[in-house]
């Protein structure tokens, strides 16, 4: 039976009302033992009841036992409200931070599951070094959304009896009270008809959507929910904390208050760490709790005081302090951020991140996140009036720091995207002063002011693109900007024949302003500025219109393709050349205002395809032999007099043999005539699984190359004038999914010497992704680089300055290093972190830390201590500006509120160590 009006429950929702007094006309205070019921709730969650066959005296279960008096967290007594007849509340804790009295020995009180106990499914949700997890079982309503004044309240038990006079009704053993998702336990309970209030006793269980509240005593407002528990303890499932209180106050929209209680995310009997206050609030259906009076406690030993805390209970964000980040440079001094965010709207937020440095002051920086049906991005920027003086004698140096930057990507409508890229910063030596990467700009060289307007049709895509450069060093040359660059690029809607027809058209207009004169360095001392090294075409400004059209036959089969083009590229320039440009021209160089380039390419794309069965160790694979060739023929066309805007030698390797220019950008045309051959083999499981991979190729070339970059003389490369490439391989062996090899290699046979190579061992088990190896090698000596000093381009390794002068370094940017990093667990729960990047060239190390972490389920630390190569930029001598620095790192982190300092330890993990991330993101 179940009571199901609302205006009844109100009055006096109790099913004993209707079925006991039918059978009382004459009511007594008590009830004698031929009318007393059996009442149990049924499947449906309704209350059965039936006579009990015994018609002997059965009288109700006693009441538990209860100390009279009430102990608070701190040890003192508290007083009650109740008469002194009625039993006071006695906290869980022993006084002066003793360890907590179980009300069961398994904590399955608190719904706790050993780990071992766990299905499948809950071991997967559960982090790494957990012994179990608190699982809700499953009762009947926990998942009701009936509002509260709509929903019917169901009572269970396996005794009552009802005083008429008192209009009291009491019921004992396994009590159970449901109404909606609520639902609430008890070994007896005495419920006031007049008051519509419940006094429950004895092992008093709360529970409502994820949350648990245990007690030994509870009063309950029968009509709206709230309650109060003496006693308490609780547990919130899905986020996996909990805590005690001397009681615990159910309000009727499901806020929890605690008076003088604990939070933690720690197990069942731990108290690593605990969160104390006076008064605790937790809100489920906000996801944060407040607390005031607040002691952090590692192990009951106080560690932090604060009058208020805002915090998190589960992943949902709220506005509120984040955790802070405390640290000291050579160039800050003592600094700590404590940021601030603001959580505006469900789909826009705001951070606030004021930064104190003992050497430069305060330092505001901000960022502004919004996400629309159509359109993401973020606004940001900072400003600070520095007190380090340092620089006040270097060039282009402002005492007023700022940046602002803004990132957008949106659509307008199914074809019209936008996006948006700006930064702007007050000097070039704010990256270096500040190093600060909060509002999502990390240190470059420059920095980029772009913003790009694309449409996209059937068979076609147009771009409207503006982007300009803001140099952020004085060591490299101003670089072009393009104000503006309009593209379309697309397929002809039909083929005749199966021709297909394929365009590409740009017009772009290149500028940069190069400044003359010199520059002064923090000890006032000057020298030309870098643009200064810039001459003949390189000081150039123009327009370029480039046109590509192509036509192909593409011919596929399942045993191969091949593939016929023929592509015409029609290049014209609309150039200005200042007086020191023409004056400083090369002897094979000419100036013209107006120059054009005409080039045709032709080459043939063609591939075979074969497989076969075949066993390796006694397992199945499919192996395949892909033997490719590629003929490319481009006839030379002198480009001298053009400049180079946007253009780039791409480095040699197996792809590319197969592609149509040797450079990038529209510059330049490498001349070329040449057959290449390569071969791929793989073997893959019948799962699909890619065991080995293994390619080999090389070009045989029929004509010189002579097509070069300025500054690259011909005559001096030999690789322009070798009938054949070096040997390009490239090989990837998966030992399984947790292990993979990887090197790529390429092998001049005129020289017999390896021109490039590198290899790469990575280990990260799938189930334990917390193990990390990485062990890698690179070598290159083949770079055709810029080189900011002269203004031209260069070949190989290249020396820095020349012998004699002081700061010359051979073969200063010839590539030579190995990189070695772990993590790797070493006894439980401790693991060892450590990376270490060496340069053979120059004999250095780059950057090297070493330090262990130790996880368990509700806190984690790491110590780190490290060493790195820092660009200081005091001078435009390069080697010069490389110094050692080093830092000793620590971080905290409370799980469930929080880090507690040392997060910048994050980044230089996160791009140090390949795998990092993933093993983040599969440990929480």
């Amino acid at each position: 039976m179940a009571l199901k009006s609302p205006a009844f429950r109100k009055k006096f929702p109790l099913l004993v009302t209707g079925s006991l007094l039918a059978m009382q006309p004459l009511a007594t205070s008590y009830v004698v033992a031929a009318e007393q019921y059996d009442c149990s709730v049924s499947a449906s969650g309704a209350w059965n009841c039936a006579p009990k066959a015994s018609a002997s005296a059965a009288p109700l279960p006693p009441r538990p036992a209860h100390s009279t008096t009430a102990v608070s967290s701190s040890g003192a007594e508290a007083s009650s409200a109740a008469s002194a007849s009625e039993p006071k509340p006695v906290l869980v804790t022993e006084a002066k931070g003793k360890a907590l009295k179980s009300r069961s020995a398994d904590y399955s009180h608190l719904d706790w599951v050993p780990r071992e106990k766990l299905t499948p499914a809950q071991l997967a949700e559960t982090a790494p070094y957990c012994a179990g997890a608190y699982i809700e079982p499953i009762r009947p309503g926990m998942d009701d959304t009936t509002p509260k004044s709509e929903a019917p309240t169901f009572i269970g038990a396996k005794a009552s009896r009802y005083e008429q006079e008192q209009q009291v009704a009491t019921l004992a053993g396994d009590v159970v009270m449901r109404q909606g998702s609520m639902q609430v336990e008890a070994q007896e309970a005495s419920l006031h008809q007049a008051e519509n209030r419940g006094e429950l006793n004895g092992d008093v269980r709360l529970r409502d959507k994820g949350a648990l509240i245990v007690g030994d005593h509870a009063e309950l407002q029968l009509d709206t929910g709230e309650a109060q528990i003496d006693n308490a303890e609780y547990v919130l499932h899905k986020s996996n904390v909990r805590g005690n209180a001397l009681y615990a106050k159910r309000s009727e929209n499901a806020i929890i208050r605690l008076k003088d209680g604990t939070y933690t995310s720690c197990e069942p009997g731990s108290n690593a760490w605990t969160l104390k206050g006076n008064n605790v609030t937790l809100n489920p259906a906000t996801g944060f709790g407040t607390a005031t009076n607040v002691t952090l406690r590692v192990k009951d030993i106080p560690v932090l005081y604060t009058p208020y805390i805002y915090f998190p209970i589960d992943d949902r964000r709220q506005s509120g302090f984040l955790p802070p980040t405390i640290a000291s440079t050579s160039k800050t001094g003592f600094m700590l951020v404590t940021p601030y965010y603001f959580n505006l709207a469900p789909n826009y937020d705001a951070t606030l991140y004021p930064r104190y440095m003992t050497k430069r002051g305060l330092l505001m920086e901000g960022e502004f996140r919004y996400l629309t049906k159509s359109s993401e991005g973020q606004v940001g920027g900072a400003y600070l009036n520095d007190e380090d003086d340092d620089r006040k004698l270097q060039t282009d140096y402002d005492k007023t720091r700022w940046m602002v930057n803004w990132q957008h990507k949106g659509g307008l409508d199914s074809r019209l995207s936008t996006k948006v890229d700006y930064t702007d910063i007050s000097d070039p030596y704010y990256f270096q002063d500040l190093q600060t990467d909060q509002i999502g700009v990390s240190r470059t060289d420059f920095v980029n002011q772009q913003g790009v307007l694309t449409y996209r049709g059937d068979s076609y895509t147009a771009q409207l693109n503006a982007q300009a450069y803001k140099l952020a060093t004085v060591a490299n040359i101003t670089p072009y900007n393009r104000l503006p660059q309009l593209t379309l690029n697309g397929t002809l809607p039909y083929n005749p024949g199966g021709l297909q027809f394929d365009y590409q058209t740009e017009l772009v207009r290149f500028e940069r302003d190069l400044r003359s004169g010199a520059f002064i360095d923090e000890n006032g001392n000057a020298s030309p500025r870098l643009d200064n090294n810039v001459t003949g075409l390189a000081r150039a400004n123009g327009d370029r219109l480039n046109l590509a059209p192509s036509v192909s036959l593409p011919m596929n089969w399942t045993w191969g393709f091949l593939t016929p083009k023929l592509k015409y590229v029609y290049t014209q320039y609309d150039l200005d050349l200042d007086g020191r440009g023409q004056a400083t021209l090369l002897p094979d160089e000419q100036y013209k205002s107006t120059e054009s380039r005409s080039v045709p390419v032709f080459s043939v794309d063609s591939g075979l395809y074969f497989d076969r069965d075949t066993q390796l160790f006694g397992k199945n694979y499919r192996q395949t032999l892909e033997p490719r060739l590629f003929y490319l023929y481009v006839p030379e066309k002198d480009q001298t007099d053009i400049p180079v805007f946007d253009t780039a030698e791409t480095t040699f390797n197996y792809s590319s043999l197969f592609r149509d220019n040797r450079f990038v950008g529209s510059d330049r045309i490498g001349d070329e005539n040449k057959l290449s051959l390569g071969v791929t083999n793989r073997w893959i499981e019948d799962n699909g699984f890619e065991r080995q991979r293994f390619s080999i190729g090389q070009a045989v070339y029929f004509a010189d190359r002579k097509v070069q970059l300025p500054g690259v003389v011909f005559a001096d490369r030999k690789d322009a004038q070798a009938d054949v490439s070096p040997y390009a391989l490239e090989y990837e062996y998966r030992f399984n999914r947790d292990w993979r090899f990887s090197s790529d290699f390429n092998w001049d046979p005129d020289s017999h010497s390896t021109r490039s190579g590198s290899a790469m061992f990575h280990y990260q088990p799938e189930e334990n992704p917390g193990k990390i190896v990485n062990v890698g090698y690179r070598y290159r000596n083949d770079l055709v680089r810029y080189d900011q000093t002269t203004g031209k381009w260069s070949v190989g390794g290249g020396d820095y300055g020349s012998p004699g002068d002081p700061n010359y370094v051979k073969d200063y940017y010839k590539i030579e290093q190995h990189d070695f990093s772990v993590i790797w667990p070493i006894v439980e729960q401790w693991s060892l972190i450590s990376r270490w990047q060496y340069d053979y060239n120059r004999a250095r190390t780059i950057e090297a830390f070493g330090g262990f972490e130790y996880d368990n389920c509700c806190w984690k630390l790491r110590l780190i201590n490290r060493y790195w190569v820092d660009y200081d930029e005091f001078s435009q001598e390069a080697p010069q500006n490389e110094k050692g620095d080093r830092g000793i790192f620590l971080q905290i982190v409370l799980k469930g509120l929080g880090g507690v300092t040392g997060a910048k330890v994050e980044s230089f993990l996160d791009k140090g160590i390949q795998g990092y991330r993933e093993r983040e993101d599969k440990a929480f």
